[in-house]
């Protein structure tokens, strides 16, 4: 066997893993829409770089039949892609969603980082329905005064509401207020001048624009919205230019 049948053979062995790990972070770690707004690319991306790229380049690079060292070399490429494959694993899986928070009128993607960051336990959700990531919505108590104090210890102490789990509740869409939490249809038109987004939407998933309450949706790299259905139900994701206006992205109002 030539240098470019090994680098053949290792790169179809490569890509056997590749799939199979690409069917973990897509079906699992990254359900759904998480897939596009939360990192699931960006983590194909790595483990294709890894596995696709590195190793089957290294031995393509080394490979030199009847070498005295090639069985040495080929076992030490093995061991190194294996590696770094399992450190971008690792990243991969750290960085997933865990919940999708809803607090004080919009959506959080919160991963492990994000309450180990905040100084806060990284919540079980053993208690909640679904699977991973969890739908939660964070419920202060009703009386102001309360709320109040809470608001204030949060601030004082750079704690975001969204971390603070003694407060979760599975969500239910039924909680959304459409005039209180809903982006204005005013303001998405405006961000459609940016760059056209609602015809493509509407287009793929149907009705009128008044069928829909969207949602503020902060994701790990910017911030979109989701777009609810309150007829059957459903939701989706949706990618907004430039994302939103930072006012979107406080904690205020409950």
């Amino acid at each position: 066997m030539n240098r470019f049948g090994a680098f053949a053979v290792h790169l179809g062995i490569s890509l056997i893993i590749f799939v199979l790990l690409g069917y973990v972070i897509l079906y699992h770690w990254y359900p759904d829409f998480f897939f596009a707004s939360d990192g699931g690319w960006q983590g194909i991306r790595i483990v294709a770089l890894v596995d696709l790229v590195l190793g089957p380049v290294l031995t393509l690079i080394v490979y030199k039949k009847g070498k005295p060292s090639l069985r040495f070399d080929l076992t030490c490429i093995g061991v190194f892609q294996a590696v770094c494959l399992i450190a971008g694993m690792w990243v991969v899986y750290s960085e997933r969603p865990i919940a999708i928070v809803f607090s004080d009128g919009i959506f959080r993607s919160m991963t492990q980082d994000d309450y180990r960051e905040a100084d806060q336990p990284v919540p079980d959700f053993s208690g909640f329905p679904g699977s991973p990531p969890y739908w939660i919505h964070v419920h202060l108590p009703d009386d102001p005064e309360q709320q109040l104090s809470i608001r204030r210890d949060s601030m004082d102490a750079s704690v975001p509401l969204s971390t603070l789990s003694e407060y979760y509740e599975p969500f239910d869409f039924n909680q959304i207020d459409p005039e209180r939490d809903g982006l204005s249809e005013d303001y998405l038109r405006g961000k459609d001048m940016e760059g056209p987004f609602l015809d493509a939407f509407l287009t793929t998933h149907g009705g009128t624009l008044n069928d829909y309450v969207f949602l503020p949706f902060g994701t790990r790299y910017t911030l979109a919205a989701i777009a609810y259905h309150p007829s059957d139900g459903k939701f989706d994701y949706v990618a907004i230019p430039g994302g939103l206006a930072s006012s979107s992205d406080g904690d205020e109002g409950q």
